[in-house]
């Protein structure tokens, strides 16, 4: 697989975290982040890194995909994955 798609996925799963912890302070916790006790923080960590998680599997599991596919038939087009992956969901 090429680096550039690891470094997406990481920086993905930064991103999302942040945002997810932010939001889950801003709008489920009604006390602020620092008088909230440490398990609370950590409990709050831990969901937004398992939804982080999940909105990032969401995100680049149509790349791993192409891909898989492309790694596996030699020689295929964008046409191929085009016809091959895309097309067929979409023609019942």
């Amino acid at each position: 697989m090429p680096i550039m798609f690891f470094v997406a996925d990481t920086m993905m799963k930064f991103a999302s975290y942040e945002n997810i912890v932010e939001m889950i302070y801003k709008h489920a916790i009604p006390t602020p982040k620092d008088e909230c006790t440490k398990t609370l923080q950590l409990g709050v960590s831990v969901v937004g890194g398992y939804l982080a998680g999940i909105l990032c599997a969401v995100v680049s599991h149509p790349a791993d995909n192409l891909v898989s596919f492309l790694n596996s038939s030699k020689g295929a087009t964008a046409a191929d994955v085009s016809a091959t992956l895309i097309l067929p969901p979409f023609l019942f």
